[in-house]
């Protein structure tokens, strides 16, 4: 199965999925080194900017900030199959991450998570993967920080 891609903009990169009904789902995790704990954050929107669900998840002995990404995009992708979307856009703030995924080339300590996102891959009629500005995240941002703080405040 071919995963299609977003049609490129000129001058600023994915605008448009090929898939005008896919659903749009922004991702975020916020990492903490110390404590090698991760707060990950997803909001499914629809192409009219309603906001359908949102989710987010913790995770311990998270080695890397770049695994804390990968980690929030296979836990939106788990979210997404649960509530039953079949056709979706993930748009992330971590472009080395869009590049790793799209390449199919897994780097040693993202191999585990990477395989599984492109598996699940495989349970979508349709799915892009695409990088988005940070400013344009703030949502998951906000999600994946409060997962984060919560989890480190509650641990005594």
């Amino acid at each position: 199965m071919s995963i299609p891609q977003p049609r490129p903009s000129p001058t600023h990169g994915p605008v448009e999925p090929i898939d005008p009904v896919s659903i749009l789902c922004f991702t975020d995790a916020a990492w903490h080194a110390t404590s090698t704990k991760a707060g990950c954050g997803w909001i499914f929107i629809s192409q009219q900017d309603d906001q359908l669900h949102q989710g987010t998840a913790m995770f311990e002995n998270t080695s890397s900030a770049l695994v804390a990404e990968a980690l929030a995009i296979r836990s939106a992708l788990l979210n997404a199959l649960e509530v039953g979307f079949t056709r979706i856009w993930i748009k992330t703030d971590c472009q080395a991450l869009v590049a790793f995924i799209n390449s199919k080339n897994h780097p040693k300590d993202l191999y585990g998570i990477s395989r599984d996102i492109e598996h699940l891959s495989l349970s979508f009629d349709c799915i892009s993967f695409s990088y988005v500005s940070r400013n344009l995240n703030s949502k998951a941002d906000s999600l994946a920080k409060s997962a984060l703080y919560l989890t480190t405040t509650n641990y005594s």
